[in-house]
């Protein structure tokens, strides 16, 4: 019996025969302005006219459109990067300039790595899904599983197009039907970017079920498309218009938070009750050979020895652990979950004490001997592999419950917010909050999102939907990198300079 992955992410002979189609689809054009004598018409060839005719046709190319998760620029790796190194909570010591660069703001090239492999792998998902909702609708099934396909196409579509207005901007070309070779989309703007993300998360919500059984595990739900709805209109500041989705989602009554908040970012934890959507990883010995991936993220992020540690967190980031003490007057225990440090009674680094492994940089003193725990394989002796089995999860029951909290919050129902953070914190045993005043509230809810949600990919938009980018002071003396942040102009990635080149529709976001 095929695992749940070999469902949700495509094996060879899916993925290679809808790689071979996509080609097909793009030099389709091409091809049709040479002709020859000795044309022959292959009846096994892969063609926009006789691929999307079955059902197995519509289940393909949506999985071929999940599988676009698993890539450096999606989830794989760049989003610790994108969103967490590039905000206070990390800094790059990385002796790969142009990576050590990229998270001080500054670019030697528009095409370095990061920026190149995010728009790229990001509009690769696009397109695939477009072809979905395109042609899927067109084919003779059953009504509810053409629903339903179309609608996992359109939250997967929703929610890149969130990563790239969120890392690039509205400047982007908005692309909603399968392009022609010679279509060279112009830049959008973020109304009608944020207005598509909204449709297309509405629709899926609609079409999607509650759940999944067996191998099906995994696949977008109508709760993971009505949470990330919340978390776009949250983004834009639409309280009250975010709170009716999120609320949605809590009185399903179909998530709670996992008892070990730790769980979340292992093996054992995928698909747990905390889990409304995440990237699904498979068997890292397939990796490659069935385009199955694992994350790969800690091996660039992790702890030095083990990984790279090219992105570390910031001793402010690891200080605010112990603002606050649980009930018990114990560290919050999220900290051991999502950094590795000089622990009283000490804490095993991939089987290695940390005292040994680290020991010249103790007797050193070295201020910086921090290291990101979280995603990796901690729990195992030896190196960090390239390929984890844990699956990346994209969004989590905790993040509604502190939206809600913050929806709530903003639209002047304070008193109505405080059980939805106290959820959350009670968790990792720290006490009730009440009492707070409508600014002490938003400060407190910030607070625990930065703890909740480390190397998630959380921070910087949480930096950027409370206006926190604007006190440049504030956020310099959290992590010196922000010295290289310029005003209305690092707040957004440049966008490729190939792409431009290649599309001169499209306009450079502004100062880069």
């Amino acid at each position: 019996m095929p695992s749940k992955y070999s469902l949700v992410y495509p094996l060879p002979k899916l993925v290679m025969r809808f790689r071979a189609f996509l080609p097909a689809l793009l030099l389709g054009a091409g091809v049709a302005a040479c002709s020859s004598n000795t044309d022959v018409t292959n009846p096994n060839q892969l063609n926009s006219q006789t691929f999307w005719s079955t059902a197995d046709d519509a289940i393909q190319g949506v999985n071929a459109t999940y599988n676009t998760l698993l890539r450096l620029g999606t989830y794989l790796r760049w989003q610790g990067f994108s969103y967490d190194i590039r905000s206070d909570i990390g800094y790059s010591p990385s002796p790969w300039t142009d990576l050590a660069n990229f998270n001080k703001f500054t670019f030697a090239t528009y095409d370095f790595d990061v920026n190149h492999d995010t728009w790229n792998d990001t509009y690769t998902g696009i397109f695939r899904a477009n072809q979905v909702i395109a042609n899927v609708p067109g084919i003779n099934m059953d009504p509810v599983l053409r629903a339903r396909l179309v609608g996992e196409a359109k939250f997967i579509r929703g929610l890149l197009y969130f990563h790239l207005i969120t890392l690039y901007g509205g400047n982007i070309p908005l692309i909603t039907v399968p392009p022609l070779p010679t279509d060279r989309p112009a830049s959008s703007d973020s109304a009608k970017v944020w207005s598509q993300i909204q449709t297309d998360l509405t629709d899926a919500a609609a079409a999607l079920p509650a759940s999944y059984t067996g191998a099906d595990v995994g696949r977008a739900t109508s709760g993971a498309a009505k949470g990330l709805l919340g978390k776009a209109l949250l983004q834009q500041r639409k309280w009250a218009e975010a709170a009716t989705p999120l609320l949605a989602v809590i009185q399903s009554a179909r998530y709670s938070l996992d008892a070990n908040y730790g769980n979340n970012f292992t093996s054992s934890g995928k698909n747990n009750v905390e889990s409304l959507f995440e990237v699904q990883v498979g068997n890292p010995t397939l990796a490659g050979s069935q385009a199955i991936y694992g994350l790969n993220m800690s091996k660039m992020i992790g702890p030095c020895g083990p990984s790279f540690c090219d992105g570390r967190p910031t001793p402010w980031y690891f200080s605010q652990f112990f603002v606050e003490t649980t009930t018990t007057g114990q560290v919050d225990p999220r900290l051991d979950a999502t950094i590795f440090w000089n622990k009283p009674g000490g804490e095993d680094v991939y089987g290695t004490p940390f005292a040994t492994r680290y020991a010249s940089n103790l007797a050193n003193h070295t201020p910086d001997t921090l290291f990101f725990k979280k995603y990796g394989e901690y729990y195992i002796a030896g190196d960090q592999s390239w390929d984890a089995s844990i699956n990346y999860k994209v969004l989590r029951y905790a993040d509604i419950l502190l939206m809600y909290a913050e929806a709530l919050n903003e639209q002047g129902q304070t008193a109505s917010a405080f059980q939805y953070i106290n959820v959350v914190r009670a968790r990792v045993s720290l006490a009730a909050l009440s009492g707070l005043t409508q600014a002490q509230l938003r400060d407190a809810i910030l607070h625990e999102r930065l703890l909740e949600f480390g190397m998630e990919a959380q921070r910087w938009l949480d930096l950027g939907r409370q206006n926190l980018f604007s006190d440049l002071t504030t956020l310099r003396a959290h992590d010196p990198e922000f010295t290289f942040f310029v005003a209305n102009k690092s707040l957004l990635l440049p966008i490729p300079t190939a792409e431009i080149n290649l599309n001169p529709n499209i306009h450079q976001n502004p100062g880069w």
